[in-house]
């Protein structure tokens, strides 16, 4: 195990963690492990839910008319929940190291008009404004509505897709720019063709277009159909135009989500467990024993990996990147071949030290009842871990 990891696993046990540190490691995006995290997470996407149903439910009449006070007063607790949400997080975003090095001010400022956290006060913020004036809930409705969105933050794969959208953007404009090319070149050859036999429905260019987009997308409404035999043919070829067309953007996007996918995940190889130092010297059968219980993990910079005083459910191997050690007294640097975790060799122990994430991280995880497990079986693995016997 390299050194700048040793001086950290044999300090005293850290200061426990603050309230601002706890918040932080809850609210955002997940971050911390374990059931009040789960708990909370659940609670706020069933909230968001919750709302959603809401706002559908009291455009049918009879219904809000007889639960108007309920609507209400689910509408007023909403609003007081996403206010506390939004708040907590604006206090407790300067555990974010770039957040904090701005300052408190200009840091929460800079953490404030973030996309997500614009999304959080539209979410609650004009609610206020049908409380205090006389504005129609239609309006608000809509609003309303961008509590939906809030659950991109529970969601992992959802930023991955914006990521991809704003990646391929070139591709995906030059294949909106060749669609409307095709739309409009339809569109005139159908005016040509047909303007003079239907002149209502494509005897002027944006009726035909608005045919060939109708085409092109394979929706077919059937209000305007062509009655002529080269009609029927330029019809039959910008459908299969169509198909094509919306397969491009539908190809990259789905190429692009998959190599994200790809890059934010990695395979355990047998190789790779064999040239890390802490499996140094076992055999064939007990790599592979130890290679099915473990899982992959991609952590991005300055996320927090444990926690002081959060319970010691997962092991972990540091394949890449670079993390910082926190105790009480000092810090310590950790890097590929350190270990994080090795409380989590014992039942109900918890983390005793805080560690958190200096640059992006690739992580082999290791479920603390496996790790126990294969303890008892290998106890070499037991030994180095708890760095009785040096690796």
């Amino acid at each position: 195990m390299p050194e700048t990891g040793r001086p950290g696993a044999r300090a005293g046990e850290a200061e426990r963690p603050t309230v601002r540190q706890w918040a932080y490691a809850v609210l955002e995006e997940g971050q911390l492990e374990g059931a009040f995290s789960r708990t909370i997470e659940a609670l706020l996407i069933l909230l968001i839910i919750a709302n959603v149903a809401a706002v559908a439910l009291e455009t049918i009449s009879p219904i809000y008319a007889r639960y108007h006070a309920f609507f209400s007063a689910f509408e007023h607790f909403s609003v007081g929940a996403y206010t506390v949400e939004y708040l907590v997080r604006l206090w407790s975003s300067v555990e974010d190291p770039r957040i904090a090095a701005r300052g408190p001010l200009k840091g929460r400022l800079a953490f404030a008009m973030r996309p997500l956290m614009l999304i959080d006060l539209l979410a609650f913020a004009p609610s206020y404004l049908g409380f205090l004036f006389a504005v129609d809930l239609r309006v608000l409705r809509i609003f309303r509505l961008f509590r939906l969105v809030k659950l991109a933050r529970y969601s992992p794969a959802l930023p991955a897709l914006l990521g991809v959208l704003y990646t391929q953007r070139s591709s995906l404009f030059a294949s909106m720019i060749l669609t409307l090319s095709v739309m409009c070149v339809s569109g005139e050859l159908m005016h040509i063709a047909e303007g003079a036999v239907q002149p209502k429905a494509f005897g002027n260019m944006p009726n035909a277009m608005y045919w060939a987009i109708t085409t092109l997308t394979t929706v077919g409404y059937g209000d305007e159909v062509p009655i002529t035999p080269i009609g029927k043919i330029i019809a039959g070829i910008t459908m299969v135009m169509g198909l094509l067309l919306f397969a491009l953007p539908i190809g990259i996007i789905a190429n692009g989500f998959v190599s994200d996918l790809n890059r934010r995940q990695f395979a355990i190889t047998w190789s790779m467990l064999k040239r890390q130092p802490l499996f140094d010297g076992f055999d064939i059968e007990a790599v592979n024993e130890i290679l099915d219980a473990m899982s992959a993990k991609l952590v991005r910079e300055h996320m927090q990996i444990a926690l002081t005083g959060q319970l010691a459910t997962v092991f972990y191997l540091i394949v890449t990147g670079h993390a910082r050690l926190e105790t009480e007294n000092d810090e310590y640097d950790l890097g590929p071949g350190d270990i994080i975790g090795e409380e989590a060799l014992h039942v109900m122990s918890n983390y005793t030290r805080t560690v958190t994430a200096r640059t992006e991280m690739r992580l082999i995880v290791l479920p603390g009842e496996e790790l126990r497990r294969l303890a008892r079986k290998y106890p070499l693995l037991g030994r180095r871990i708890r760095q009785e016997e040096p690796w």
